[in-house]
């Protein structure tokens, strides 16, 4: 199941959780209480999505006020409607297994729309504090990767010594057992190192092709399906990459 999908069906059952624990407690009766919240559910959902994914990006967010204003008037009307007929329906259906239970003034309408429009406005707060995270994120990474793109050289520890290999010189890097070998244009070096670090630590020049293999895209000689001529050898591409690799080097128009 989509991790997004799951998501929205936890915060759900947790808001029907609530429900029922609040007329629960008012009504002293969580088995009704269940039985009401289910039936009241499925209009919080909806007036919360209409509410969240279509006036605020539509209306909101884009500065008509005007309509935005209408509109969520409009949505007052309908969802306050529906509920007072999902209060009616209950107090038919549910008062007749157990009139004691609750009155018509414990199904006040006020309070209804209050619960209502709490629930839908603490979700809207949380979407976007959530989708503020999402962004705060991705501008944080793309900083990263710029600052990457102007690194110039990668420190390499090898042979008990720090090497400032030039970005450019760079061909390729190969993990073997315990360490990786960093090939140049004209050296190689063997550091104790995991290829994902350093991988992490260069531009995006620099694609992994296989578990073993990080390769500098713009040495490449020529590519096939299953393997990349580099630097006058040939180097595997793993399954699990080659969809990527395959784009990434495509759009460099190499040729075999």
């Amino acid at each position: 199941m989509n991790s997004r999908i799951f998501r929205h069906i936890v915060y759900w059952l947790v808001i029907l959780l609530f429900l029922t624990l609040y007329f629960g407690y008012k009504w002293e009766n969580y088995i009704l209480a269940f039985y009401f919240s289910s039936l009241l559910l499925p209009i919080v959902i909806g007036t919360s999505y209409f509410f969240n994914l279509y006036l605020v990006p539509n209306y909101l967010l884009t500065g008509k006020y005007g309509r935005f204003a209408i509109y969520f008037f409009y949505m007052l009307v309908v969802s306050l409607y529906l509920e007072m007929l999902v209060s009616l329906f209950s107090f038919v259906i549910i008062a007749n297994y157990k009139v004691d239970v609750m009155g018509l003034e414990s199904i006040s309408i006020f309070i209804l729309g209050m619960t209502l429009y709490l629930i839908v406005f603490v979700t809207s707060f949380i979407r976007i504090a959530l989708q503020f995270k999402e962004k705060s994120h991705l501008v944080q990474s793309l900083q990263t990767e710029i600052e990457k793109n102007k690194t110039e050289t990668i420190l390499i520890r090898a042979n008990r010594k720090n090497h400032q290999v030039p970005i450019d010189d760079l061909v390729y890097i190969e993990s073997l057992d315990d360490y990786v070998k960093v090939v140049t244009s004209g050296d190689e070096l063997n550091a104790r190192e995991k290829i994902s670090k350093l991988h992490s630590q260069l531009p995006d020049q620099f694609i992994r092709i296989h578990r073993s293999f990080v390769i500098n895209k713009e040495k490449v000689q020529s590519y096939s399906k299953t393997q990349v001529s580099i630097h006058n050898i040939t180097l595997p591409i793993g399954r699990t990459y080659k969809n990527e690799v395959m784009e990434l080097l495509e759009a460099l128009q190499v040729k075999l």
